[in-house]
């Protein structure tokens, strides 16, 4: 599997888009139960109108985690991240949005972390030719983020950080940053004032807190909760080590571009720290960076053995915990 997918060709570009539906369809007979958001953000009633349809709620969510494993896909190969790229981003981006149930319903996490990905993109071409007009848009975009997800607010820290990856940061720069990521709240707040709108309506959507009865399960509740996101997340770390051990030997540019790539990572760590209860659902922000640290592990021209192993080794463990437990 891990071999043929470093391979660029319809073929396997079919193969990724057939496995996300085997594994993320089924759920349709395995639906979790909803509960409720603590903090709605403004597409919660959205969301909640089209999970009263489970089946076009899973087909939406499953076509956005498609075409955003794509673009991620396509953003690694235009940012020249790693040879051969193939599909592996696109690939490790889909299992990692399915590793668990309550993620194949919609969430305000999906648009929101797509908002994310736009705004990423629009960060990342400043490695090319750096412009204040990009980086405001970048915070325009995020700023309808943190309209979506509301924690997302501390992303602040990372397009700060992301800033000085490029050049000294000036006093435009922060303004850019600020103005961009509260126009779209203060847009809101006033689209709601002139025409009244009711914005008090509460939601039904899934959140998936982590369940802390688990842990008086003993160890086997938590190796059978939680071992398949730490799989994942020990081979991203392995990535992590190969970027920083091979980061000298690209140009400048793609040195950048996998540096912003590591400060998103940290940033989606340091949501997930803050937000443990909730690993279901903001371990999907995860996802963006750990895909593509986790396909840098696997790709080479050398191909080995053992790596096709684990491939599929994280394949099953998936496939298993999600309908075999």
């Amino acid at each position: 599997m891990i071999n043929r997918l470093k391979d660029h060709g319809l073929l396997n570009l079919l193969l990724v888009i057939l496995l996300a539906i085997a594994i993320r369809i089924p759920t349709l007979w395995y639906l979790p139960q909803a509960s409720v958001l603590s903090k709605p953000g403004m597409l919660a009633w959205f969301v909640f109108a089209i999970n009263q349809w489970p089946l076009v709620s899973v087909i939406m969510s499953t076509i956005m985690v498609i075409s955003l494993g794509l673009m991620i896909n396509e953003l690694v190969r235009s940012h020249d991240m790693m040879r051969p790229v193939g599909y592996l981003p696109a690939y490790f981006f889909v299992l990692l949005q399915s590793i668990y149930r309550e993620n194949m319903l919609l969430t305000e996490y999906h648009f929101g972390n797509f908002i994310i990905f736009f705004g990423l993109i629009l960060l990342l071409r400043l490695c090319h030719n750096y412009s204040t007009v990009s980086l405001f848009y970048s915070a325009l975009l995020f700023g309808i983020a943190i309209l979506i997800v509301p924690d997302h607010l501390l992303i602040l820290l990372f397009v700060l950080s992301s800033v000085l990856v490029f050049k000294t940061i000036v006093i435009r720069d922060v303004l850019a940053i600020v103005f961009g990521l509260v126009l779209p709240y203060y847009v809101l707040r006033s689209l709601i004032f002139i025409n009244d709108w009711d914005v008090t309506t509460v939601s039904n959507i899934t959140t998936t807190p982590i369940n802390i009865d688990g842990f008086g399960q003993g160890v086997l509740g938590i190796f059978t909760s939680y071992s398949v996101y730490l799989a994942f997340f020990t081979v991203a770390v392995f990535g992590l080590m190969k970027v920083s051990g091979n980061y000298f030997s690209d140009n400048v540019e793609v040195r950048r571009s996998k540096l912003v790539v590591i400060l998103f990572f940290i940033y989606s760590l340091l949501l997930l720290a803050l937000h443990f209860r909730e690993l279901k659902s903001f371990h999907l922000l995860t996802a963006f960076p750990a895909a593509i640290l986790i396909a840098y592990f696997f790709t080479g021209e050398k191909r080995y053995w053992w790596k096709e192993l684990m491939g599929w080794g994280l394949l099953l463990a998936l496939v298993t915990t999600l309908y075999l437990v």
